[in-house]
């Protein structure tokens, strides 16, 4: 059976990530054999980087929500297989190409990740970031799973 995780503290328990840093609101879908995942996270002022001035949280942190959706697809992996749930880092991000400027207060961003290639504990993942059915983000990131920071 699969597991749920439809509220952000369900989310939580899977990503390093605490209080404001936190971004993740759902995990839509996921699939561990495909190494895919669809979060959501809703636009609001209470957002650690909602700037007043744009009205909402600039584009070029959708790689943070990509980031954290990778870290979800991970708890959830280890969680799947009873083991630690490991920590991982942004070595770089690449070919990120933002549609729009700002998302704004009362919309849900959706992100797809996908694994694209793993070698031992470094994994590139592909990813997007949706707004109302519209393509708003697609970048790479090259990451690297650690057992102990």
């Amino acid at each position: 059976m699969t597991e749920v995780f439809d509220t952000k503290e369900s989310v939580c328990e899977l990503v390093p990530h605490k209080g404001k840093m936190f971004l993740l609101d759902r995990v839509r879908n996921y699939d561990l054999k495909k190494h895919t995942i669809t979060t959501e996270i809703d636009i609001t002022r209470n957002n650690m980087f909602y700037e007043e001035d744009l009205g909402g949280v600039p584009v070029w942190v959708a790689f943070e929500f990509m980031a954290q959706s990778v870290s979800a697809l991970s708890g959830i992996f280890e969680r799947a297989r009873g083991k630690k749930i490991k920590v991982g880092f942004i070595m770089s991000v690449s070919s990120f190409k933002a549609e729009v400027p700002v998302f704004k207060v009362g919309e849900t961003v959706v992100v797809n990740v996908n694994e694209l290639i793993r070698i031992d504990n470094m994994v590139t993942f592909e990813g997007c970031a949706m707004v109302n059915g519209t393509l708003a983000v697609t970048a790479k990131l090259n990451t690297i799973e650690v057992d102990n920071p």
